[in-house]
């Protein structure tokens, strides 16, 4: 009896400090990136071939809120991706709406076993080729850890536009009631649009796009926590 509630005591040990040292982690890379960027300000890096972005901004919306629009972020890209082009993706130039690089969403599909989401897409790069039917597939997931919301988006394959990509936004509560919106981006180019996407194209293609994300889903937090005071 005693060997086994050690032997109980000892696992459900380990599970807390796996998750008390994961914590740490997410909490003290946000701050030395932090002290990178200052808030409201975007940054890139470029290295191997991979290109590192940080937005970090920040607001004042209940973890309520905070909870509802990242529930939806997640189920919206599970059930209805075309639905974020309304909130959380709008106002970023996709849908026909790009300028050098045209990505065009057609149909998606989420393996409820797998969790894996599987996007078809047309890529148009104007005035040289369009790319019809390239296959996109994604692990978008959200985790709370100690009041940290964490919504992170990989993509696991893509036929032709990416080589690897993963996309992170942390939601860090403050002492002072505030919310740090802190988003990282990760994003290795397949073999062609590496050659195509320069530095200088990246910030026009891309850069811009993470920083309005983010914004997007700060403004629909306090969207939804405004109407709460309204009421």
């Amino acid at each position: 009896m005693n060997a086994s509630f050690e032997r109980f005591g000892i696992s459900e040990f380990v599970i807390i400090m796996k998750r008390l040292f994961v914590n740490i982690i997410i909490v003290y890379a946000f701050f030395i990136n932090a002290n990178a960027i200052s808030v409201d300000s975007i940054s890139t890096t470029y290295n191997d071939g991979i290109f590192n972005t940080q937005y970090l901004t920040k607001t004042k919306v209940s973890g309520e809120i905070v909870n509802s629009v990242t529930n939806d972020l997640v189920s919206d890209f599970h059930n209805s991706s075309s639905e974020l082009f309304n909130w959380a993706l709008k106002d970023l130039g996709l849908q026909n709406e790009g300028n050098e690089l045209i990505i065009i969403l057609k149909s998606s599909f989420h393996d409820v076993k797998t969790n894996i989401t599987h996007g078809l897409f047309d890529i148009e790069v104007p005035y040289f080729k369009t790319f019809s039917d390239v296959k996109v597939n994604a692990i978008v997931s959200k985790s709370l850890n100690n009041g940290v919301t964490k919504v992170n988006a990989n993509i696991i394959y893509s036929s032709l536009l990416l080589d690897n990509c993963q996309a992170t936004l942390y939601i860090i509560p403050q002492k002072n009631k505030e919310l740090y919106f802190y988003t990282n981006v990760k994003i290795k180019f397949g073999w062609f649009f590496n050659i195509f996407i320069t530095k200088r194209r990246y910030k026009s293609i891309v850069e811009w796009r993470v920083k309005q994300f983010a914004k997007n889903m700060k403004e629909e937090c306090e969207l939804r926590q405004n109407k709460i005071i309204t009421y």
